[in-house]
Parts: structure tokens; C-alpha cells; sequence
């Protein structure tokens, strides 16, 4: 082989190894806590602003899930909520809400297809003040849960669904999150 190959092989493989050793590993626990920022939709009637992801602090506990909006809740504003936590990247539990109102907790399969009422179980509990939604649950509702991840969206009762208000973007899921903040990310 020639030099000129051997110092062109050589630098791709450098290039390769400073690629890795910059990635991070792909192994690596979630973080007990997420803030996902939201762009500011103007035509949003209920614009959601930041969506903050908490572990719960130990097995037992209830991790935390806070929506906050651009403005203060009136009623007629509504909140539908989807959670992953079997970390299958697809939707496991589907929650809905209006304000100063009732809520309901469902299995899900995806976005858009719902199962069984699941909010006897009071795994899930969602409050809705000022410019927060509050949702409250416990990780391992449906079986086992290293992390989780959600999704959010807003809207006004009676509005067009394109006003709707996605976080992080429609039909998508946040990164994940430790279920528990004591759990052992290698176990």
C-alpha cells in the first residue's frame, strides 16, 4: 500500500475514533429532569411554552409532568397529554382535560387510537392553575418503567383542531426521562 493511502486511511480512522469518543454513548441513563422549550405560536389560542419532564424521587413516589402556558387558565381550555413508559417510543397511556373540570386516563396504542378507561386506577392526576397543568402519576401504572417520555397538546374547547398546540411537535414524543431518581440506570 502507499504512503499517500496509508495517511489517507489513517486519517479517516482518526476522524471515525473523534467522532465516537464525541457521541455520547448510546448507553447513557436519561437525566432525572427535562425542561423541552416550545417555539411561541402566535395563532395558538393556548400556547404552550415550556414542558418540564421529573423523575419521581423513589419507587412508590409520583413523577411529575408540568405544561406551562403562555397565559392563565379559563375555562374552556383543554390539555390532552400522551405518556411512553415502557420506552417503546410509542404512546402508552393517553390522559384528557378540560379546565375546572373533569379528567380521564385511557390506554393507548398510538395518537390517535385509545383503549380501555384506566382512571379508576388513580395512577394519574391532573390540576390546572394559573399558567400550569400539573399532571402527577405513577410510573409504573401499567408494569414496570425505567423512563418515560410525553407528549402534549393544548387547545380551546370549541376552536378548530389546527389551533391545537403541540409539545415538542405533533405526534411526538420529549426525550426520556428516569422514571425514578433513585433507580439504577444499570439494573
Amino acid at each position: 500500500m502507499s504512503s499517500r493511502r496509508l495517511l489517507a486511511a489513517g486519517v479517516a480512522a482518526a476522524a471515525v475514533l473523534a467522532l465516537v469518543a464525541a457521541a455520547p454513548e448510546a448507553s447513557a441513563a436519561p437525566p432525572r429532569e427535562r425542561v423541552v422549550l416550545d417555539t411561541v405560536d402566535e395563532e395558538a389560542p393556548y400556547d404552550i411554552v415550556r414542558t418540564t419532564l421529573v423523575a419521581a424521587p423513589k419507587p412508590g413516589r409520583k413523577a411529575k409532568v408540568v405544561v406551562t402556558h403562555d397565559r392563565q387558565v379559563r375555562s374552556g381550555d383543554g390539555i390532552d397529554l400522551w405518556f411512553d413508559l415502557d420506552g417503546d417510543r410509542a404512546p402508552d397511556v393517553y390522559l384528557t382535560g378540560m379546565a375546572f373540570s373533569e379528567y380521564a386516563v385511557f390506554r393507548a396504542r398510538s395518537f390517535t387510537r385509545h383503549g380501555k378507561d384506566i382512571s379508576d386506577r388513580n395512577c394519574f392526576s391532573l390540576s390546572m392553575r394559573k399558567r400550569h397543568a400539573v399532571v402527577r402519576f405513577r410510573p409504573d401504572c401499567l408494569g414496570p418503567s425505567r423512563n418515560f417520555a410525553v407528549s402534549a397538546r393544548s387547545f380551546r374547547h370549541g376552536e378548530p383542531v389546527p389551533s391545537a398546540d403541540w409539545a415538542p411537535r405533533t405526534e411526538r414524543l420529549t426525550r426520556r426521562v428516569l422514571s425514578y431518581a433513585t433507580a439504577d440506570p444499570g439494573a
